[in-house]
């Protein structure tokens, strides 16, 4: 099959070696396979339903959809209780495929596979009931691998970044935004627990960070003195660190209307990142860091977002760990979009000179 053009497939730019297939289960007109794709020198292992007569994969179709749900069990070990129900495509998915099963569940089937347990089923496992996730009930593991999650289904629930350029977000949604966010973090730190951690563990991460992007975009050079006396900003003083969702933006949200509410999704951390790294504990601050230059790409594309009122939400102010944590998102950004999107490169610089400013 032409994984190229997948849209869940990741590695567009580079050629593919290899691709193997190294488990298959029959399920009915179609077949149920692992890939292992060799491109670059590196090796991934993908998901797919895939009608071997077309040779194309069909799980983001009515049938594919479907012969996944009524088979799952066959493809691994299931944890948790899956329903007979009908299963449909989400739709609009890029790098997994969510499926709704009956009126109150999303199968969310994971594309590309990790060893270990995905963050997305750990985390929503351990705070199931929180208000503000769709809590999972279930999932599927073969060989150390999550293949997928059985989640509760968010009815009407609206993309928040959407609804910031569609829309607009009032203040009063921005500070119940903040305030979700904090009632995560805290059901987050009471499930997993915290640690202590010097202030130094934060400024030593934060500058062999900058290292790295100063070296994937020399434009951050010019920059790179003040981010780090910004960091060096951040004091001796012990501070928390927990699991944290990891990255955060609007994108990763959905309000509801009726009743107007918000949720979190999306717990599986920066995908660029090893699984490990992304399990690893953090500051509860780079949330919110990555939520207020979310807040800014909104207001920079002509929406509307008040980031005061999700900092007064979320219950804090002024903070050197928060704007150490706001540069170094944007500094990310820098990169990326030197990289992908140079039209966009203005947003996040923007943003830096503008942060810089402010401290200076």
């Amino acid at each position: 099959m032409d994984l190229h053009s997948a849209r869940f497939y990741g590695a567009k730019s580079e050629p593919i070696d290899s691709t193997t297939v190294t488990a298959e289960v029959a399920a009915g007109d179609y077949a149920w396979q692992l890939l292992d794709v060799v491109h670059g020198g590196e090796r991934d292992v993908y998901q797919v339903i895939v009608d071997k007569q077309q040779d194309v994969d069909v799980l983001d179709t009515a049938s594919g959809a479907q012969t996944y749900l009524d088979n799952v069990a066959a493809f691994g070990q299931v944890h948790g209780e899956f329903p007979s129900a009908t299963a449909r495509p989400l739709g609009a998915d890029q790098s997994n495929t969510s499926l709704v099963v009956g009126d109150k569940s999303i199968l969310k089937v994971f594309r590309k596979l990790e060893e270990g347990l995905n963050p997305d089923v750990e985390l929503l496992s351990g705070i199931a009931d929180c208000p503000h996730v769709a809590g999972v009930r279930g999932y599927v593991v073969r060989d150390g691998r999550t293949l997928a999650m059985l989640q509760d289904f968010i009815v009407g629930g609206a993309d928040g970044f959407q609804y910031a350029l569609d829309k607009g977000l009032s203040s009063d949604d921005c500070f119940a935004l903040g305030a979700a966010i904090r009632t995560v973090h805290d059901a987050l730190a009471e499930a997993f627990g915290h640690q202590d951690v010097p202030g130094t563990h934060i400024r030593e991460l934060l500058h062999a960070r900058l290292d790295d992007l100063v070296e994937r975009a020399e434009v951050l050079r010019e920059h790179e003195d003040a981010l780090r006396r910004l960091y060096d900003a951040i004091p001796d003083d012990a501070v928390a660190i927990q699991r944290i969702h990891g990255d955060l933006h609007l994108g990763q949200t959905l309000l509801t209307h009726t009743p107007r509410h918000w949720y979190l999704i999306d717990f599986e951390g920066e995908p660029a990142r090893p699984l490990e790294q992304r399990r690893e504990p953090d500051h509860p601050l780079r949330d919110v860091a990555g939520m207020v230059r979310s807040f800014g790409y909104a207001q920079a594309m002509g929406g509307s977002a008040d980031a005061q009122a999700l900092l007064a939400g979320y219950g804090t102010g002024e903070d050197p760990i928060l704007n150490a944590l706001i540069a170094d998102k944007a500094a990310y950004e820098v990169v990326y979009e030197a990289n992908n999107r140079p039209d966009w490169l203005e947003i996040p610089l923007g943003a830096l000179r503008e942060l810089m400013g402010e401290l200076s």
